[in-house]
């Protein structure tokens, strides 16, 4: 029987969940397509290149929706299922309501694995095609001036400049970091750095020797690197965003930016982030069990709400704590597992309420 049971709500919560993402994606491409409509006009993108463009996207809005359907599956099952009084019968054959809850926790955790794989192995690659497509960075058009740049040579240098201005091909606040195997070699600090013909001139610059024998440090109110590879055309480089990263290549570029001295903290939370998130699955199912086992009555519009209410609820906890971990006015683990840490508190409690 409780063989049969699991398959039973293994099977509902799949059909629903599959639906719902599918009703997901096609809201959300719709509603993409006005935004950026302009855009592919402007850049005469074929009709293949935005077929490929939404191809792109699919793995992205999975990722993102899938709380939101995992949510609305738990509470549409076991709502429709109370309401229908075969909770009460359950109940009644001696079946706990934390068995029934079983099979859903199982399938939960097995949706954020995917969630999880999907956003590590798919996600950053697709996001990055789909940039690539418009020619423009996936924050907007290219400005004249950027900042906190981090860029890398071939000859092992890591170059760091908090300002760029593209127009006049000049940078402030510089560091340059030589770096062999794991560690830092020398390091070069300008207050400013200038191409011109021969290449790049610091100014004010101070040259360090990092080693462990003997320790050198030098100023020159003027200075040349030419076996510094980097030219200005790299550092207008459009930089990848953490969506458009792997959790590897994301750990990688704050430990880049560790070594030359920039403010990597802001990069921190969503490194968590890509860990945190895909399991928000689990949670809703954790959340939403409870919640729809008390039976709400008014059919399958309170379920939908209630989706959408404490789907928003999640989704601004997700997004003020990223704020606050960028910020640094809170940890940035604690940014990144806030929500999820607060909604398996309030699940717990709710658990403990629930009839058995």
């Amino acid at each position: 029987m409780l063989r049969q049971l699991d398959r039973y709500l293994t099977n509902r919560f799949t059909g629903v969940l599959v639906l719902a993402l599918l009703s997901f994606v096609a809201v959300y491409v719709v509603v993409d397509l006005i935004d950026h409509l302009d855009d592919f006009m402007t850049h005469e993108v074929p009709p293949t290149g935005i077929a490929r463009y939404y191809l792109h996207y699919i793995p992205y809005i999975f990722v993102l929706t899938l709380p939101i359907g995992t949510l609305l599956a738990t509470l549409l099952v076991i709502g429709e299922m109370g309401s229908a009084y075969e909770l009460v019968a359950i109940k009644a054959a001696g079946i706990s309501m934390y068995r029934v809850a079983s099979p859903l926790l199982r399938l939960g955790l097995f949706v954020s694995i995917v969630a999880l794989l999907l956003a590590e192995l798919v996600v950053p690659r697709s996001n990055e095609a789909r940039a690539q497509i418009l020619q423009v960075s996936p924050s907007g058009f290219l400005g004249g001036q950027m900042h906190h740049i981090t860029r890398q040579d071939r000859a092992g240098y890591i170059l760091y400049a908090g300002y760029y201005d593209r127009a006049e091909r000049r940078a402030r606040n510089v560091a340059i970091v030589q770096v062999t195997g794991d560690k830092a070699r020398r390091r070069i600090d300008a207050e400013e750095m200038q191409w011109d013909e021969e290449g790049w001139l610091l100014l004010s610059a101070t040259d360090r020797t990092l080693t462990e024998d003997d320790g050198k440090l030098t100023t020159h109110p003027r200075m040349r690197l030419p076996t510094l590879t980097i030219r200005p055309e790299d550092l207008t480089r459009v930089d990848k965003l953490p969506e458009q990263m792997s959790f590897l290549e994301l750990s990688d570029y704050i430990e880049r930016m560790r070594l030359v001295g920039g403010n990597a903290s802001r990069w921190l939370v969503d490194l968590h982030l890509k860990i945190a998130f895909p399991f928000a699955s689990l949670m809703m199912v954790w959340l939403g069990f409870p919640v729809a086992a008390r039976t709400w009555r008014g059919g399958k519009a309170i379920y939908i709400g209630l989706t959408l209410i404490i789907g928003f609820l999640f989704f601004v906890c997700v997004r003020s704590g990223q704020a606050l971990g960028r910020s640094g006015d809170i940890n940035s683990v604690l940014g990144a597992w806030g929500a999820d840490a607060l909604f398996f508190v309030i699940g717990l409690l709710l658990f403990r309420w629930t009839r058995k």
